[in-house]
Formats: C-alpha cells, sequence, structure tokens
C-alpha cells in the first residue's frame, strides 16, 4: 500500500502481523484486518502507525467477537474481529486491501473498541 493517509477507518487489508516472543495467543502472520484508527490524522508523529483489529475464520461469540458475513468488506469467507486483540501496526506491514466495511458492519467493531475502553 502506499501512504496511510490513503487508508480510511472500516478499510479491510491485509497485514504482515509479527510474531511475538515470547510466543502467546496474539495472531500473527498474513491476515486481514479492520483499520480502527489512523494515529497520525490527529497529531504530528514520528512514525506512520495504523491501528488494527485482526480477523479470524474461528467461529467465536460476544462483544468483543463480532461476525463479519462472507463478502464484507471483501472477506472471502466469515470472520470474527478479535476487538480484544486491537493493535498498532507500521503502515509498511500493509501489504493489500479487500474493500471497506459498511457503516452498519463497523458499528460492532466500534461498539466493541467503546466496551474494551470503557
Amino acid at each position: 500500500m502506499t501512504g496511510s493517509t490513503a487508508l480510511q477507518q472500516g478499510d479491510v487489508v491485509w497485514a504482515e502481523l509479527p510474531k511475538r516472543q515470547p510466543p502467546g495467543q496474539e495472531q500473527h502472520g498474513r491476515r486481514p484486518v479492520v483499520v480502527v484508527g489512523l494515529p497520525q490524522l490527529h497529531q504530528q508523529l514520528p512514525h506512520r502507525l495504523v491501528v488494527v483489529v485482526p480477523l479470524t475464520r474461528t467461529n467465536l461469540r460476544g462483544p468483543l467477537c463480532p461476525s463479519l458475513q462472507a463478502g464484507a468488506g471483501g472477506l472471502p469467507a466469515e470472520s470474527t474481529a478479535l476487538v480484544h486483540q486491537v493493535t498498532a501496526v507500521d503502515e509498511r506491514r500493509i501489504v493489500g486491501s479487500l474493500g471497506r466495511l459498511a457503516g452498519t458492519e463497523f458499528e460492532p467493531i466500534r461498539q466493541g473498541l467503546l466496551k474494551l475502553f470503557s
């Protein structure tokens, strides 16, 4: 992808998520993520970061794990947003675009973030 300024909240993109040491339960590798924040739009920062929520095909339920239907935002399969694993990644880790969630598709993720940080 070029710059993160082209990205918008609700975009579904491919990201290379780093494997952490020691290994844990965090998502890693190339996977779809939903863009939930672009910090540099609000403050001049030395690094261009993108705040994302990773997606999985594992069927989980609850307010921090909203489901997305196949086709939403260009997703090839039904997916679960792992709101509890929200993370910041360098924009260079964004390696492709799938599409953008409609407002009604993004809303459960937004609500999950509000619940997580309240």
